[in-house]
């Protein structure tokens, strides 16, 4: 009976180490995972900001909604930096094993740090708007795009454009003014003039969600520059 328990007792304890053994073993294989998933999301965001120079560290912000492809021929509309982080770490997480990084579906339209508003059609434009930005921050002696990507204040609507005819339109929400701004692109081709906000403007800034009211071109661009100083 003596031998009866020992033996029970050892096979117990052999099937609890191998229980605890392999919950461990899964345990890392999940933390490794969550990292690698990261590390997807992270150096997505700062590819896509970087070819455009987008973002805090570059010259232009993304107006959203914006539309995100994935390589598997599917798309995400993305409404802010928040969400344009969380889509792309589902994405991965349900396709773990795909290859590919998602890309911006244009056109798109980006806020210059003087408050224009653009529109750009294809890749070929955003690299265009790149290569300006790179020969602005070398007359600035500005040390590039790097960091952490994302923004640090969020326009507040409704907001204004001032459009090179003189006309001003106001504009309630961010999908309102995108589309004004491809319409008056696709009138206006050969524009040297852009569409620019009309000053003062509040901006609702990322970290502490308070409100400040920007009174000019000049304090927006200052703005921008305190975050970049601040990371």
């Amino acid at each position: 009976m003596k031998k009866f328990f020992l033996k029970s007792a050892i096979f117990s304890l052999t099937l609890s180490c191998i229980f605890l053994t392999s919950c461990q073993e899964d345990g890392l294989f999940s933390q490794f995972q969550h990292e690698e998933i990261q590390e997807f999301v992270d150096q997505s965001l700062f590819e896509i900001e970087e070819r455009g120079s987008l973002g805090r560290f570059g010259c232009y912000e993304l107006v959203f909604p914006i539309t995100l492809n994935f390589p598997d021929e599917t798309s995400a509309e993305i409404e802010d930096y928040e969400s344009f982080r969380t889509s792309i770490e589902d994405w991965k997480e349900a396709n773990p094993d795909a290859e590919g990084r998602p890309e911006l579906a244009f056109p798109i339209e980006v806020t210059t740090e003087e408050g224009e508003l653009i529109s750009v059609a294809d890749m070929s434009e955003l690299r265009e708007l790149k290569r300006e930005c790179a020969g602005d921050f070398g007359r600035r002696g500005h040390r590039g795009h790097g960091g952490k990507c994302g923004k640090c204040f969020e326009i507040v609507y409704p907001v204004s454009l001032a459009f090179p005819d003189d006309t001003t339109v106001e504009f309630e929400d961010r999908q309102a003014l995108k589309q004004a701004i491809r319409d008056w692109k696709e009138a206006n081709p050969d524009a040297e003039e852009r569409p620019s906000l009309v000053f003062p403007i509040e901006v609702q800034m990322e970290e502490d969600e308070s409100i400040v009211e920007v009174a000019s071109a000049e304090e927006l661009k200052a703005l921008k520059e305190e975050c970049r100083g601040d990371n």
